[in-house]
């Protein structure tokens, strides 16, 4: 199969991992998986320190990746395009749940914005839909679109400045018409050859939720379609939880439920389906995630009672627990308020001595950029959560 995004073999962490964990390091190895919103406050600034010369060390000016979604140049064409995405979400919590890196984490939305409209980022998916940021109406590109207008709309959130409003409104008409005409509300992520993946077009509805809320429009119009079309066509009849891939002209899944899948939709359902969202996390708990070791959880690729191989999206597995569902599950928990199980994700990092803190800066050995990127949004999510509930602890109520 494909990488249903190359999302892949995203986090070099997981359970039972130990063997696979380099001895010793240069650098101070401490645990900062501690629920107290200060603590994770600053875990939060010491991966921001880390990240940001990191991220801002990409090439940008680089010629487009060529992929055709799946069989090559996955990782190449997608992982830097979700890091720069997953780290603007993650500075927008962190301008709104820390004074003293609003400002810097404002600047640094602003160039992932930018970023993202480069070719250098985006252009993969000209060869599918045409340049996804030229002039005049825009093909719409679910992956490429959803994760750039949900950033921007954040950013509108957060700031109240309008200077990619212009483009946002594109981007959103883009996504609305097209999801308007399809009788499933389901935009292809792929063209060449054609794919349909569920939870890309998650990502989309949760930016047009929250660019309606703003501008007063209508383009969400079509997420309770999605949704019902999900629940007649493309539910796992053993789990209730819904596929990875389908074939919308059919109404056939292509593959089922994945835990991969499972924790990245989850990031963004919620948004515009929230009593599915809250039902599918509860299957999620049930099927995918288990206790481990040393009040530690992970979950697994494949639901339970089921098997798969591992392959791009999953990372080796071990037991039937994967890296990569994993590591989406912490943000995935948090989203959802589950700060409880965030925190058994992120203690497993300190324990399995992933974590590296070299002088003011925290990041992860073995771990890709784009998984370290995915770990400060779910962290950052639990100061969001900490916030709401006006709580000390996140996720304490």
């Amino acid at each position: 199969m494909n990488s249903s995004r190359g999302r892949a073999a995203l986090l070099g962490f997981a359970v039972f991992w130990l063997s696979l964990v380099p001895v010793g390091s240069v650098a101070q190895q401490v645990p900062v998986a501690d629920a107290t919103t200060t603590t994770v406050r600053d875990a939060c600034r010491s991966q921001f320190r880390y990240l940001k010369p990191a991220l801002h060390a990409m090439d940008l000016k680089r010629p487009p990746v060529v992929t055709d979604g799946v069989t090559s140049n996955i990782a190449e064409a997608e992982w830097p395009f979700m890091a720069v995405a997953y780290y603007g979400y993650a500075c927008a919590n962190l301008a709104q749940c820390d004074v003293t890196l609003r400002a810097d984490a404002l600047t640094e939305m602003r160039w992932a914005l930018d970023a993202l409209q480069l070719p250098s980022l985006s252009g993969f998916m000209t060869r599918h839909f045409g340049e996804p940021f030229g002039k005049g109406s825009l093909t719409p590109a679910v992956f490429v679109h959803g994760h750039f207008l949900s950033l921007a709309v954040r950013y509108r959130e957060v700031t109240g400045d309008r200077r990619y409003d212009e483009i946002m409104g594109r981007v959103a008409a883009a996504l609305g018409d097209g999801f308007a005409r399809s009788d499933q509300g389901l935009l292809l992520s792929y063209k060449a050859p054609v794919m349909w993946w569920l939870t890309d077009n998650f990502t989309a509805f949760s930016a047009l939720v929250r660019y309606d809320r703003i501008f007063k429009t209508q383009f969400s119009a079509s997420g309770d379609k999605l949704i019902a079309s999900i629940k007649k066509h493309y539910l796992d009849p053993k789990t209730g939880m819904y596929a990875t891939y389908v074939d919308a002209p059919s109404r056939t899944v292509r593959q089922g439920p994945r835990g991969i899948s499972m924790m990245y939709g989850l990031h963004f359902l919620k948004d515009f389906a929230p009593e599915f969202a809250a039902g599918q996390y509860a299957l999620a708990k049930r099927y995918l995630v288990a206790p481990v070791f040393l009040g530690c959880c992970a979950v697994r690729e494949y639901p339970l009672g089921q098997q798969g191989p591992a392959d791009i999206d999953s990372g080796q597995l071990v037991m039937g627990f994967g890296p990569s569902a994993s590591g989406f599950g912490i943000a995935a928990s948090a989203v959802m308020g589950d700060g409880a199980t965030t925190r058994q994700l992120l203690l497993a990092l300190s324990l399995l001595g992933l974590e590296v803190v070299d002088g003011d800066k925290l990041s992860y050995r073995d771990v890709p950029q784009v998984g370290q990127v995915v770990i400060l949004f779910g962290r950052s999510e639990l100061l969001r959560l900490a916030a709401a509930e006006g709580s000390g602890t996140p996720g304490a109520k």
